[in-house]
């Protein structure tokens, strides 16, 4: 299945309605919407357009670190999150992290020569790039409420938003957030550990690195042969990275796409900002980037960046909008203890649902062979009554029986 339209060549990619890019699926393409800093994030909708019927709710979903919107997609059609929400009649909008291979557009900087492309956090995705592409959303859509969906990372940007954005905040009738991660003092993935450990990201930043894991049509291609001569090598590398299902719920295959899609791209800064946390282990802040206090170097410290010493974080607490965590007890990156931390940390009457899988690791919400009829219906069923209770139910399809 293809799913992606190239970004403009013009670099001053301005919001748009221009939406007319179909490609195979049922996917949608849209311009490209201009971030703060001049960065444009694509974003990908499943085609929701009905002539002379009411407009459909909308799902906007953001995907994990080191992952793209096609991550949403891999489990294929009647099986994946995504075309199961447009099945049920939402109009779904899949985002893309600035930096990965299909959001790398700017209007003056190019990413394979300036590094101040490169010079954003997962910080900078909560501050501005998620407001601006909902509030695009709204703009094209003309419904004002979302149900948001993040996954990872993507529960991170969206928590983080939702923190400090109150006008983002009114725009969300529910969070579903998926191996959800906000504190990660207790994170046991060996790959990410060790390598925090070793300070690689502070290396790469010293050596002058900008991106870190650049997608390479090459090395995907030889990944994929690679995975499927040795599924069980490459499904051994995701668990040691994200956490096992003792029951093996990677089928071959999949195995196989998604490490035809690895890597897509961030920023080595913004690998920084997860390392820094890790190395932190702090139970109750989430914190922007640290700069540090040296002010002499690159004109760049937390007093000079912040106006304060310390970096400004989060408050968690003052979170209204509903939320819905879906966790595993065998999730190698957000661990029951780490997923506790969050649930503290919130006010009370907002985690409106959790559900906790003893065998999932940090994978099988995305990529479970079990996941589309063990836990999606779930889903779909929450988003549908936050859909209702937000107005937007009229256009909503019953469910199958």
């Amino acid at each position: 299945m293809s799913l992606v339209a190239r970004p403009p060549a013009d670099a001053a990619c301005a919001a748009s309605a221009a939406e007319n890019a179909t490609v195979t699926g049922g996917v949608t393409c849209p311009a490209d919407v201009r971030q703060a800093r001049h960065h444009c994030r694509q974003t990908h909708k499943r085609d929701g357009s009905r002539v002379g019927l009411a407009p459909r709710p909308v799902a906007f979903m953001q995907h994990a670190l080191m992952d793209s919107s096609a991550g949403w997609l891999l489990l294929g059609p009647g099986r994946a999150l995504a075309l199961q929400l447009a099945d049920a009649g939402f109009d779904v909008w899949l985002a893309n992290s600035r930096g990965n291979r299909y959001s790398r557009n700017h209007t003056s900087l190019d990413p394979d020569v300036d590094a101040a492309f490169w010079r954003f956090t997962w910080s900078d995705m909560a501050d501005y790039d998620v407001p601006a592409m909902v509030g695009h959303v709204a703009d094209v859509t003309g419904q004002q409420r979302v149900v948001y969906f993040g996954y990872s990372q993507g529960s991170m940007i969206g928590l983080a938003a939702l923190a400090s954005q109150p006008a983002l905040a009114r725009r969300i009738s529910l969070a579903v957030l998926m191996a959800p991660v906000a504190f990660t003092r207790h994170m046991t993935s060996l790959p990410f550990v060790l390598s925090v450990k070793a300070r690689l990201d502070e290396r790469l930043l010293a050596a002058g690195w900008g991106e870190w894991g650049a997608y390479s049509p090459r090395f995907s291609a030889r990944s994929m042969r690679g995975c499927r001569l040795l599924p069980g090598l490459c499904e051994r590398y995701l668990t040691s990275l994200c956490g096992a299902n003792p029951r093996g719920n990677l089928a071959p295959e999949i195995i196989e796409l998604v490490m035809g899609h690895l890597p897509v791209g961030t920023s080595v800064m913004n690998m920084a900002l997860w390392s820094q946390a890790v190395r932190r282990g702090s139970a109750s802040e989430l914190l922007r980037y640290d700069f540090g206090s040296d002010c002499s170097r690159d004109g760049a410290c937390n007093r000079l960046v912040y106006g304060a010493d310390r970096p400004p974080g989060y408050n968690l607490s003052a979170i209204t909008t509903p939320l819905a965590l879906f966790t595993g007890d065998r999730d190698a990156i957000s661990p029951p203890a780490d997923v506790a931390l969050l649930k503290a940390a919130l006010a009370p009457g907002v985690l409106a649902h959790h559900h906790a899988e003893p065998d999932y690791g940090h994978l099988d919400y995305e990529l479970g062979i079990d996941t589309p009829a063990r836990i999606y219906p779930g889903v779909v069923s929450l988003a549908r009554t936050a859909a209702a209770a937000a107005g937007d139910i009229s256009a909503l399809k019953a469910p199958a029986v």
